[in-house]
């Protein structure tokens, strides 16, 4: 299978080859094994006159971007058909590292007096790990459960999205009715991803939308409804089904788009996992698809926030600027433990032409890529596998991508210690800037050692352009900026994170107890504080008789220019401030 095509992401390429050879080394497994499928994303021209290759199972759509899952043939028919525009991986990606302080953003006036909002006309979506539908943060008062449904992509037992909503494509995973919720509740008795699984979803749907109990305070839309999908962004041992992050999540918002629509209710989603390769510029599937969930926008009641990221102290993106004629090192340090894959990419103008070569710790060396020669798959004499793609006018974006994996290969592992890209420009015709970026995963297993650069570290998709961005800030005054929080801007400019809310020490709901809890701290407990805040704005306005309900565009034009420090100017570190709740709903009175 070649290790470039025009409209492929070479990730994608490579993923094949890997399972295909994973799969062919397995005791029991021969070349009549079932065809080897990797889950994807694609753009097409027109829709409605595509149809799927033999091979290709589609799962769902959001305007012209299409997730499914494929073999390498589909793959090679899906790179000869011309209303295929681009093909894209659904990339694995980890968790960010994780007193909900409702007064510092000044929800607890709009909870009480004349306005009286606590959310109850609209819908908190949860994108996340899990959420314990057993919590009581998550009842009414009455003691029935506001969440009205829960997709768990991670179980198969079935049944899935599409037997209940005939549009959706979706087939796999779990779907968990208001009624089945309601029998979980009464038993006291769920399903483990239910219950007492990952704690994180559970801790951060409550700081949106969980009520007081407890030890608990109360989020900061304490009777808003809740829908929540369990994304499966990896596989576990024996399990040959990963959605990816990017098919998970594109595939999650089609599901929560068709039960806002049943429901009849305003929505906003909250996303607080992310990852990190990709341009960082708004351009990718996966960011075009979280900007198609609004209309691009424009779509009244439909509305996307998502963590900054936890990234700023991790090394995880360098920047080197080259003029003609130069050589420089870019250098990474990656750590011992097993591991299937380091992942990184640069990304830079494509007028500038370099030549790119990697050395392991132990001096050993690939080929040279550059543009006569943009590919390569070779093993090094540590026996780890390297994987380079020079990809000159990426269809993204126009740029040039340069994206590298490195596999254990024949060794035990990824070999420890300094691992070195050596760059040399040959003709540089612009600013001559290079980005990398590093893509994460739980155990941090490698960092840049040099030219690190702590702004563009925002994760995607929180670099979309109609998605809201939330940094983390302590719930005091004088506000104190997290160090971990992530900076922006994007790589082309735009202004991100647009505004920022309490991520330290957040005590908030904590999964396997009825009423416990935890603290946390993150960009993943500041997102859910601004999700809330417009589930209150939303939930409002449904009940005035002749308003309207706003767009992503005019909710982040509010959010920003009613921060509670907003001076008129950007800073890559905190946006335009920390929200002000109140402010928001006198922006639209």
């Amino acid at each position: 299978m070649p290790t470039s095509m025009g409209k492929t992401d070479a990730y994608l390429i490579q993923s094949f080859e890997t399972e295909i050879a994973v799969s062919k080394s397995l005791e029991g497994l021969n070349e009549s094994t079932p065809p080897v499928m990797l889950t994807m994303l694609l753009r097409v021209r027109d829709v409605e006159r595509w149809s799927p290759p033999a091979g290709f199972q589609l799962l769902s759509r959001l305007g012209a971007i299409l997730s499914g899952r494929g073999t390498v043939e589909a793959l090679m028919a899906l790179e000869q058909d011309p209303n295929v525009l681009s093909i894209e991986a659904s990339r694995p990606a980890g968790l960010p590292d994780a007193v909900s302080p409702v007064a510092f953003i000044k929800a607890d006036l709009v909870h009480t007096a004349a306005v009286a909002e606590k959310g109850d006309q609209a819908m908190v979506a949860l994108v996340d790990a899990g959420i314990d539908v057993l919590h009581e943060a998550f009842l009414d008062d009455q003691g029935n459960s506001r969440i009205v449904e829960v997709w768990d992509q991670t179980d198969d037992s079935g049944p899935g999205p599409n037997a209940f909503y005939p549009a959706l494509l979706a087939s796999y995973g779990t779907v968990h009715t208001a009624a089945q919720i309601a029998q979980y509740v009464s038993s006291q008795s769920a399903p483990a991803t239910l219950a007492s699984g990952n704690p994180h979803g559970t801790h951060v749907g409550s700081i949106a939308a969980g009520r007081a109990v407890g030890g608990f305070t109360g989020g900061v839309a304490p009777e808003a409804r809740i829908v929540a999908v369990v994304t499966k962004i990896k596989s576990g041992p024996g399990d040959p089904f990963s959605m990816g992050y990017s098919t998970s999540h594109v595939d999650a918002l089609a599901y929560i788009k068709a039960v806002a629509g049943r429901l009849d209710l305003p929505v906003v989603v909250n996303v607080s996992q992310g990852m990190n390769a990709g341009a960082h510029d708004g351009t990718s599937l996966l960011e075009a698809a979280f900007d198609e969930f609004s209309g691009g926008g424009r779509d009244p009641g439909a509305v996307i926030v998502k963590s900054a990221g936890n990234e700023r102290n991790f090394a995880g993106h360098a920047r080197l600027t080259l003029a003609s004629n130069m050589l420089e090192q870019l250098v990474w340090r990656c750590k011992a433990g097993f591991r299937s894959e380091d992942v990184f990419e640069l990304w830079f103008m494509a007028c500038d032409e370099f030549k790119f070569r990697v050395s392991d710790p132990s001096g050993g060396q690939t080929s040279v890529v550059s543009w006569g020669s943009p590919s390569l798959r070779e093993t090094l004499p540590s026996g780890n596998v390297v994987v380079m793609s020079y990809t000159r006018y990426h269809h993204d974006n126009g740029d040039s991508r340069l994206m590298m994996v490195v596999q254990p290969g024949g060794a035990s592992r990824i070999t420890p210690g300094d691992w070195k890209l050596e760059i040399e420009s040959v003709a540089v015709r612009s600013p001559g800037q290079i980005d990398a970026w590093v893509e994460r995963d739980n155990s941090r297993s490698a960092e840049f050692a040099n030219h690190l650069e702590e702004e563009m570290t925002l994760t995607i998709p929180a670099t979309a352009h109609t998605v809201i961005s939330v940094g983390a800030v302590s719930p005091s005054q004088p506000m104190q900026l997290m160090n971990f929080s992530s900076f922006g801007p994007t790589r082309d400019r735009r202004e991100k994170p647009d505004v920022v809310a309490p991520g330290k020490d957040i005590v908030a709901a904590d999964a396997g107890t009825k009423t416990g809890v935890r603290p946390d701290s993150g960009t993943s407990m500041a997102a859910p504080h601004v999700t809330g805040a417009i589930a209150l704005l939303f939930s409002h306005l449904a009940k005035q008789p002749n308003a309207s309900l706003p767009n992503a565009a005019q909710v982040r034009a509010a959010l920003t220019q009613h921060a509670q420090n907003f001076s008129g100017h950007f800073t890559p570190s905190s946006g335009y401030g920390v929200i002000d709740v109140e402010a928001l709903l006198e922006a639209f009175q």
